[in-house]
């Protein structure tokens, strides 16, 4: 949240409309980036794992994130960001068990990018925080209770291919 006080500057929009790419860290899986508009982003996460994670329990995850970037640097290159989104999940405790589950989360997130702006394509490095608090429920089996389960150790760092072109000239201050 420091970093955020640095970012009040106005900054060039990505020369790029969306980003597609890999997530690595506890949380991989593919990952994308869709600029909606001045600075606002949406980021859809498919992954292994039920909660996403890789720890011993097969299944996926599919989550959605909306996150405000906010420019890091005069060349515009860097970005610090802030998000927030659901996420659902679908797998097994261990390969071991035939009792699936479904995971409901929630996710905050903040972390800082990096854009390449002399490629043709440009490629986007990002490394982010992203705890997930989720709700474990049973599949038909209403005796198992409801569980949540809190992961705080994810962090990841993801690398991204620029596609499609961007036309808006600059992010406005807010």
């Amino acid at each position: 949240m420091v970093l955020l006080t640095f970012c009040l500057c106005h900054a060039k929009a990505q020369n790029y409309k969306g980003a597609v790419g890999g997530r690595f860290g506890y949380g991989t899986g593919l990952s994308g980036l869709y600029h909606v508009q001045n600075g606002h982003v949406l980021e859809f996460l498919l992954r292994y794992g039920y909660h996403g994670l890789i720890l011993n329990k097969p299944g996926f995850n599919v989550q959605a994130l909306y996150q405000k970037h906010w420019a890091f640097r005069k060349n515009d290159a860097w970005t610090v960001f802030v998000g927030v989104g659901p996420a659902i999940g679908f797998g097994k405790k261990n390969h071991q068990s035939t009792q699936k589950f479904v995971a409901l989360g929630v996710s905050p997130q903040f972390g800082i990018d990096y854009t390449t702006h002399r490629l043709r394509i440009p490629f986007v490095l990002a490394l982010d925080y992203k705890p997930t608090l989720n709700g474990d429920f049973a599949v038909k089996n209403k005796s198992i209770k409801p569980k949540a389960d809190f992961s705080y150790y994810e962090i990841a760092f993801s690398a991204r291919f620029g596609i499609g072109e961007n036309n808006r000239k600059r992010y406005k201050r807010r």
